[in-house]
């Protein structure tokens, strides 16, 4: 049976933190969300409200989907930090270090393969990709049930890509660059509008842009195939709520694969190989939810 957990979602640009019902299904009576400024601050006012929720919903574990990239090796020195983010401030942050004050199993996880294991166990898939496309893009990885962990995590966004013809934006990654990240996250976007990343929502849905990022995104989904497989590959995060980016996903994944894969499952049925997230904005507190039940399965 579920237990109550908490459960945290920590976002570059804003973190939510939730106690679950007793089914360990999100309960908007019980949610905070913040904005993400510097590490003290944002992490100890994650810390005072669950402090101050427990003893009316005890909480008795809790997991954490965070951005990264993070050390989720539990030999390293590292483990539970944040390391060489991109974002200002945040370098070397002991976010699970911040919670052990609360006394209860802490799980850590990425904030992309969190919900890749969410959306595999709620389609019944042995595998998956989850990708995420906002403030910066990330994929997680479940290959036979597990996430893929080696001497860090997947960081596929990284990856150098093709540009689209008569793209000339420079890239907006710190290290790299035109990387997929750099080519396609809310900042390049904007940049190219020359507008503000809080203005996005404003743009059409057929503005010629959302086709250029769909083509960067596209590179990443067929990097994904290539490489291992999966079942599906389900996309999230603030920039895939418009009509149309989709379907430029899947017309680009279609082209750049060139019929070289003659798999049913991507030839003759991409839109449900390619989909949509089942929770919407919810994946990543349900995610954070899940884990943190499996450490207390682990006990």
């Amino acid at each position: 049976m579920p237990s109550i957990v908490a459960g945290i979602e920590m976002g570059g640009t804003g973190c939510k933190v939730a106690i679950s019902n007793e089914n360990g299904q999100y309960d908007n009576n019980y949610s905070l969300q913040i904005v993400t400024t510097d590490p003290e601050y944002t992490l100890r006012e994650i810390y005072e409200w669950l402090e101050s929720k427990r003893s009316e919903r005890p909480f008795v574990a809790i997991g954490i989907a965070c951005f990264g990239p993070v050390d989720l090796d539990k030999t390293s020195k590292h483990y539970g930090y944040i390391t060489t983010t991109p974002k200002p401030g945040w370098q070397y942050v002991n976010v699970v270090g911040a919670f052990k004050g609360l006394n209860v199993p802490v799980a850590f996880e990425t904030d992309v393969n969190a919900p890749a294991m969410t959306e595999a166990a709620l389609r019944g898939d042995s595998s998956a990709a989850y990708i995420t496309i906002g403030t910066g893009v990330g994929v997680g990885l479940v290959l036979e049930g597990r996430p893929v962990h080696g001497l860090m995590h997947p960081e596929g966004a990284h990856i150098k890509c093709e540009r689209f013809a008569g793209d000339d934006y420079a890239g907006d990654c710190p290290y790299h660059n035109s990387c997929i990240e750099g080519m396609s996250k809310a900042k390049a976007v904007a940049d190219r509008l020359k507008i503000s990343p809080n203005l996005l929502s404003k743009v059409p849905d057929d503005d010629p842009v959302w086709n250029i990022q769909a083509y960067y995104i596209a590179q990443l989904c067929a990097s994904v195939i290539y490489l291992t497989s999966v079942k599906r590959i389900i996309i999230g995060g603030g920039l895939t709520k418009r009509n149309g980016l989709f379907e430029h996903i899947r017309k680009h994944v279609l082209q750049i694969l060139n019929s070289y894969l003659d798999i049913p499952a991507i030839t003759n049925d991409i839109d449900n190989y390619i989909v949509p997230s089942k929770l919407g904005d919810l994946i990543g507190i349900q995610s954070a939810f899940d884990i943190a039940q499996g450490v207390i399965e682990k006990k």
